[in-house]
C-alpha cells in the first residue's frame, strides 16, 4: 500500500492473514451496526406480533376447552335422559306384566269353562284329533220276517212343540257370527302358536348395559304383544265356536220341529258380503262375548240333552220303519207309530235320554212297556219288553238301563217297539236319532 502526499511518499505492506482479519472485524462491525439499528426499528412491530399469536393460541384453548365441556354436558344429559327413559320403560313393562297376568287368569278361566262345553284350544303340541263320531243306526231292510208289532193310530200327524227348559239369550249378529266361524261342528280348534304362552319373560338378575336393556325391554315388549295377540285369538276363536255350535244345535231342534227357548226360529241360512277383516276390539268386549257365548252354548247343550237322540238299543238294526204298512195280524193298512228294533230276546234297552218314568208295566197291545217323560216335555215308549227294570216315579239318566227286549203284548217275536210322542202324538223317531248322529260330538263334552 504507497500513500502519497506532496513530495512525501511512503510505502507499507500488509500481509494477506491482517488484511483477512481487519476484514472481517469490519464485516462484523457493519453486520452488528445494522443488525441492532434494524431491532430498534422493527422492535414493537415484532412484540406485538408475538402478542397476537399468543392470544390467538389462548382464544383457540379457550374454545376447546368451552367446546369438550359442553359436549360432556350433553353427554350427561343425555345418560341421565337414558336412565330416566329405561327405567321407565321398565315401569312399563312390569305394569304390562300384570295387568297380562290378570288378563290371562281371566282367558284361563275362559279357556276351562269352554273345555267343558267341549271347545278345546291348543296350547302346544299338534292338534287334538276329532271326536270319535256316535255310532250310526242301521236302518237295516224294511220287510224283515221277524220282530213288528205295535198298535193302530190315525195317520194325519201334525206336531208343534216348543222345547222347556233353557233361558239362552241369543242375538241376531253373535248368529251371524257363529254362522261365519264355518267349520264344521266338533272339529277340533286350530293351533294358536303358544310357544310364548308357556312361560312369561323375567328380566335378568344382573342389569346389563343401557344399550343391552334397550334391546331386552324391547324383546320383553315383542313377547308380551306376542302373548296379547293370542289371547284375543283364543278369545274370538272361542266366541265364534260357542256361537256357530249353539246354532247348530239350534238348527238341528228347528229340523225337529222344536223350538229351543230364546233362540229365534228364522235364523238366516244365506251368507255373503264383501270380506272386512278383523279389527281390533277392546279385551273386556272380547272376554265378553266368550262368556256370553259360553252361557249361551250350555244353557242350549242343557236344553237338547233333554231331547232323546240317542238309539234306545245301540246297533241294532230296524225290521219296521215309521209310518203306514200292512198290520201284521190284520192284513190292512195301519198306522206304525214307532220303530221295532230286530234283537234276540234279553238284550238291554237303554233310556235315550234323561227323564221321569211315568209308567212302567203292561199296557195292553204293548205288552211289557216303560214311558219317559224327557225335560223337553217329549215322552219316550218302549213296548214289547220281556223286563222291565225301573219302576214309576224313577229319574234315569242317559243310557242307563230300562229292561231288556222280549215279545209280549201284540207282537210276532222278540224286538223293541220304540216310539217318540209330544201333547200325546206320536213323531218319527228316526228323525231324533238322525239328529242325534249330527250333533252327537257337540253334546258330549
Amino acid at each position: 500500500m504507497i500513500i502519497a502526499r506532496g513530495d512525501n511518499v511512503r510505502s507499507f505492506t500488509i500481509s494477506p492473514l491482517v488484511a483477512g482479519l481487519a476484514t472481517a472485524v469490519g464485516t462484523m462491525l457493519m453486520v452488528g451496526y445494522v443488525g441492532a439499528t434494524a431491532y430498534l426499528v422493527l422492535r414493537d412491530d415484532i412484540i406485538q406480533s408475538s402478542a397476537e399469536r399468543q392470544a390467538q393460541m389462548q382464544l383457540s384453548y379457550e374454545d376447546r376447552i368451552a367446546s369438550l365441556r359442553s359436549r360432556i354436558d350433553q353427554l350427561t344429559s343425555r345418560r341421565v335422559l337414558e336412565r330416566r327413559s329405561i327405567e321407565e320403560q321398565l315401569a312399563d313393562v312390569v305394569e304390562r306384566q300384570r295387568d297380562l297376568d290378570t288378563r290371562q287368569a281371566r282367558v284361563s278361566g275362559i279357556l276351562a269353562k269352554a273345555a267343558e262345553n267341549g271347545i278345546r284350544v291348543a296350547v302346544g303340541g299338534p292338534v287334538p284329533p276329532a271326536k270319535p263320531a256316535a255310532p250310526a243306526v242301521a236302518l237295516g231292510s224294511l220287510d224283515a220276517p221277524t220282530g213288528i208289532g205295535g198298535t193302530p193310530e190315525p195317520i194325519e200327524i201334525s206336531p208343534v212343540l216348543s222345547l222347556r227348559g233353557t233361558k239362552a239369550d241369543y242375538n241376531a249378529a253373535a248368529e251371524a257370527a257363529a254362522r261365519q266361524g264355518a267349520a264344521a261342528p266338533g272339529k277340533p280348534l286350530r293351533d294358536l302358536a303358544p310357544e310364548a304362552a308357556a312361560s312369561q319373560p323375567q328380566a335378568p338378575a344382573n342389569p346389563p348395559a343401557p344399550d343391552q336393556r334397550v334391546e331386552l325391554i324391547d324383546n320383553v315388549n315383542a313377547a308380551l304383544d306376542r302373548m296379547d295377540g293370542e289371547a284375543h285369538a283364543a278369545l274370538d276363536v272361542i266366541a265364534v265356536t260357542a256361537e256357530r255350535d249353539a246354532a247348530t244345535i239350534a238348527d238341528t231342534a228347528d229340523e225337529l220341529g222344536l223350538q229351543l227357548a230364546g233362540v229365534k226360529a228364522d235364523l238366516a241360512s244365506g251368507q255373503g258380503g264383501p270380506f272386512v277383516p278383523l279389527a281390533g276390539s277392546d279385551f273386556d268386549s272380547r272376554i265378553e262375548r266368550a262368556e256370553k257365548a259360553l252361557l249361551a252354548l250350555s244353557q242350549v247343550k242343557d236344553a237338547a240333552r233333554g231331547i232323546p237322540l240317542a238309539s234306545p238299543v245301540p246297533g241294532a238294526e230296524l225290521s219296521s220303519s215309521f209310518g203306514p204298512r200292512v198290520d201284521p195280524f190284520l192284513g190292512r193298512m195301519a198306522m206304525h207309530t214307532g220303530l221295532d228294533f230286530r234283537a234276540t230276546t234279553g238284550v238291554t234297552i237303554r233310556a235315550p235320554a234323561p227323564g221321569k218314568v211315568i209308567f212302567a208295566g203292561r199296557n195292553g197291545g204293548y205288552g211289557r212297556s216303560v214311558e219317559i217323560r224327557h225335560p223337553s216335555g217329549v215322552v219316550t215308549r218302549f213296548a214289547h219288553m220281556s223286563r222291565v227294570s225301573v219302576s214309576e216315579g224313577d229319574t234315569v239318566s242317559t243310557g242307563d238301563p230300562l229292561g231288556a227286549v222280549g215279545s209280549t203284548g201284540r207282537s210276532t217275536g222278540p224286538h223293541l217297539h220304540y216310539e217318540v210322542r209330544v201333547n200325546d202324538r206320536p213323531l218319527n223317531p228316526i228323525r231324533f236319532l238322525r239328529a242325534g248322529e249330527k250333533i252327537a260330538t257337540l253334546l258330549d263334552d
